[in-house]
């Protein structure tokens, strides 16, 4: 079971990436959600209870993998990108998968992802994998926010 929690914990990986792990894990997300059509992240422009539902089992899996990984890479070790995966899919849940969504997604949520405004920061000093993920939770809220409000630019919007 832990070495499935590590793949899971490292996205299949790509948190081995040399450099920017946690680009590469957020590059994944992208990468699933365009080209897994079962991942219900982009159905209509609605957050549906399956893709909440979603969201949440991915989180809750999560934090144990986390917590597992962080023994052997140490805290919010390098490795450890599922959080990214989780703040990405956030970011873009309830969008249609255009390449405007999939850029500003990805560059939205990697600027909030690395300044950490109030409460992310704060959240990433909780314990036993929660402050891993939860740090990217909001991340991600915050990406999410700030995109939709971009697609309200009638320029945007319609990118």
């Amino acid at each position: 079971m832990k070495a499935v929690l590590r793949i899971y914990a490292t996205g299949l990986w790509t948190g081995f990436f040399p450099v920017a792990s946690g680009t590469a894990g957020s590059l994944l997300a992208l990468a699933l959600w365009l080209c897994v059509p079962i991942l219900p992240l982009g159905q209509e422009g609605v957050l549906t209870p399956g893709t909440i539902a979603f969201l949440v089992v991915v989180l809750l899996v999560g934090v144990p993998a986390c917590k597992n990984s962080e023994a052997e890479f140490g805290e919010d070790g390098g490795p450890i990108v599922i959080d990214e995966v989780l703040g990405v899919w956030i970011t873009i849940a309830g969008l249609a998968p255009t390449p405007f969504v999939a850029i500003a997604g990805f560059l939205l949520f990697r600027a909030f992802d690395i300044f950490k405004p109030w409460p992310a920061g704060m959240a990433e000093k909780w314990g036993g994998g929660w402050g891993v993920m939860m740090d990217d939770v909001f991340a991600g809220i915050y990406a999410a926010i700030a995109l939709r409000l971009l697609l309200q630019v009638p320029m945007l919007g319609s990118l």
